[in-house]
């Protein structure tokens, strides 16, 4: 877990870079004495926990909290504070946790765990990969699919990044030599059959969608590289790499489209 430390007092930051030390699951990315450097960090770099001092000097650390909310979706906050009047601040700010100062290296101990606990609740266990190959991993482990055509079709639902594909569109996609009569539009059922059984198996629910006549994912069910890199190419700029979906030549188009983003 990507972490960032910050307080205004150089032994209150060596105490927590020392309990941290002993977590294998955190690795403390950056160590600051001021709000504005690590908001810097974060805004190049990605985080996924932050400890934070409310007492800080120009940049408070609950304003801190709020901007790195906004820059790192989904990153666990937790507070550290001498001044019980502020903890009404820090749970209207919906804070993860909140230390009160001083404190023990168990009070730590005990704050990293909860945040490891929600960034592990956090995390989607469906990822997909379009830079380069098309791949599907649930729980770390590659999905496999029963036929290349419902994997295909999965790859153009992705690459239309949650909206409809209709059947027209993904026939003239994934069988351009056919003719659009019933025999394609039979081999276009199945393939949608064998993706809906191949992740019901899995346990995925909820993510591809089917209505009359087309198809569509649920982008808020999965983890993928290249919306990342959509949210913020010039942040996320070292994650594409001039590949896209190269085993489909249909993605040609979009590979174009982020090529004269670069």
């Amino acid at each position: 877990m990507r972490t960032i430390l910050v307080d205004r007092e150089p032994l209150m930051r060596r105490k927590l870079e020392e309990v941290m030390r002993g977590i294998s699951e955190v690795n403390v990315v950056g160590s600051f004495k001021n709000s504005e450097k690590a908001l810097e960090y974060a805004e190049e770099n990605r985080v996924e926990f932050a400890l934070l001092d409310t007492e800080m000097s120009q940049m408070s650390g609950l304003a801190l909290g709020r901007k790195l909310k906004e820059v790192c979706p989904g990153i666990v906050l937790v507070y550290m504070t001498g001044d019980i009047l502020q903890l009404e601040d820090i749970i209207r700010m919906k804070a993860d946790y909140c230390i009160l100062k001083p404190c023990g290296r168990c009070d730590i101990e005990d704050a990293v765990k909860r945040a490891i606990l929600l960034s592990k609740r956090q995390e989607k266990q469906l990822k997909v990969r379009m830079f380069g190959r098309f791949d599907v991993f649930y729980n770390g482990e590659v999905l496999y699919f029963r036929n290349a055509k419902s994997k295909e079709l999965l790859a153009l639902c992705m690459d239309r990044c949650g909206g409809n594909v209709s059947m027209e569109e993904s026939i003239d996609k994934l069988w351009p030599e056919r003719a659009y009569d019933e025999k394609v539009k039979r081999l276009y059922r199945k393939a949608v059959m064998n993706l809906q059984r191949t992740l019901q198996d899995t346990g995925v629910t909820e993510f591809f969608q089917t209505g009359r006549g087309c198809c569509h994912i649920s982008t808020e069910k999965v983890e993928c590289d290249y919306y990342t890199y959509l949210e913020r190419p010039e942040k996320n700029s070292k994650m594409f790499q001039g590949k896209y979906l190269f085993d489909y030549s249909w993605g040609e188009e979009t590979l174009a489209n982020l090529m004269n983003m670069d």
